[in-house]
């Protein structure tokens, strides 16, 4: 049997961790085939913006109950996804999701994405769909984030904020795919 860890949360994010770890996430994973299908119509543009490759290893950032996730999984086939929320119900139910589909490439983790720490350099695409948006201290959520990216930057491409690569000059969209060496 798992052992529960306790959830290590930016004191910026407090208020959203014990809104969504409560009444907020209960209702968004009791109501998530609602949620995802008010959304399906952008699901496959967001998937293509994130040019995610076969072996890629992707971060999912307010993963939620996990849709984006699973399919940045099965894009990901010789790869993984690593999606993390700060809502526990709502991981709960990825996970319960995932294993019923069978999509084994397909992790969840109980994590505030502000301050959790990813071994450095070890994803190669991150993702959210919607999570980022609720960050207590975005500059830090995304340095965060940035950290976790495989620094790659080809000729003619240059660092985005917070490390993020992007093409030269241009700001990288943050609620887009963003790419190790690519952008969005």
């Amino acid at each position: 049997m798992a052992q529960a860890t306790a959830l290590h949360v930016d004191p910026a994010n407090a208020e959203q961790a014990r809104a969504w770890d409560g009444d907020e996430g209960a209702y968004w994973a009791k109501n998530a085939e609602r949620f995802d299908r008010a959304l399906a119509a952008y699901r496959e543009p967001f998937l293509a913006a994130a040019g995610i490759g076969r072996a890629d290893r992707v971060l999912d950032i307010g993963c939620g109950t996990g849709q984006t996730t699973r399919d940045a999984a099965r894009a990901a086939a010789d790869g993984f996804a690593l999606g993390v929320d700060l809502s526990g119900q709502m991981i709960g139910l990825a996970r319960r999701l995932a294993a019923g589909q069978g999509i084994g490439n397909a992790r969840f983790e109980h994590a505030d994405a502000q301050i959790h720490p990813f071994p450095a350099a070890s994803f190669d695409v991150a993702i959210s769909r919607t999570g980022t948006m609720f960050f207590g201290d975005p500059a830090a959520a995304f340095a965060n984030t940035a950290r976790a990216i495989r620094p790659v930057h080809p000729p003619g491409r240059s660092a985005g904020p917070a490390g993020v690569a992007g093409p030269a000059g241009q700001r990288v969209d943050p609620g887009a795919g963003w790419r190790a060496g690519r952008g969005p």
